[in-house]
């Protein structure tokens, strides 16, 4: 009979980013680890939660057995405990991996470098739970996929006419018995320079 892995693996409903360093690992400031990571936010109430808390639990009973340390760190965390507003109602989980998770979009295609997933875009993960036992003992989420489901922050990649303005009523270059073409993205405040302030 084979040992059972120490790896649980698991895939979430869709939640909010917060956080994320997916087009490059987080380098540079005191606090990097040089690591790809995303904070990942569920309603309390989103049946995930209560998925995601029986993987730790089956991640943490295939290293230590049915009695947990006292001092097991759980890597889901309360909103409302963390004192941070943007969590307030949610439960929230940071996942992290040594190389860049794979990148696709809402039909499995892969996502263009071009776009960055950023905080508050609403997204899918997938990963593994496992657990450590050394002088912290808890469980740890392993980053592994990241979907793409609704981009809602435009920062950071290019930006189009349709995502800064939306429609608005008024005259159409259509009107004017022209062709038409879309207006061609733009990286955000590229167009601004600070010597024209």
């Amino acid at each position: 009979m084979s040992k059972k892995s120490l790896y649980v693996n698991f895939a979430t409903t869709a939640g909010t980013a917060h956080f994320a360093w997916l087009n490059k690992p987080d380098t540079g400031s005191e606090y990097s680890d040089n690591k790809y990571k995303v904070t990942v936010a569920f309603q309390k109430d989103d049946p995930i939660v209560q998925q995601l808390k029986a993987t730790v639990k089956d991640a943490a009973q295939r290293e230590f057995g049915d009695k947990l340390p006292a001092t097991f760190h759980n890597p889901l965390k309360d909103g409302d405990a963390s004192g941070k507003e943007q969590y307030a109602g949610m439960v929230f989980m940071t996942m992290k991996s040594t190389r860049q998770p794979t990148l696709v979009d809402a039909k499995n295609f892969e996502l263009p470098s071009s776009v960055m997933i950023m905080s508050g875009d609403t997204i899918r993960v997938a990963g593994a739970a496992k657990a450590y036992n050394g002088a912290q003992k808890g469980v740890s989420f392993y980053l592994d996929m990241v979907k793409l489901i609704a981009k809602n922050n435009a920062a950071g990649g290019p930006a189009t006419a349709n995502s800064v303005f939306g429609d608005d009523e008024g005259f159409t270059a259509a009107e004017a018995g022209t062709e038409v073409f879309e207006a061609a993205p733009v990286q955000t405040g590229s167009a601004i320079d600070i010597d024209d302030l």
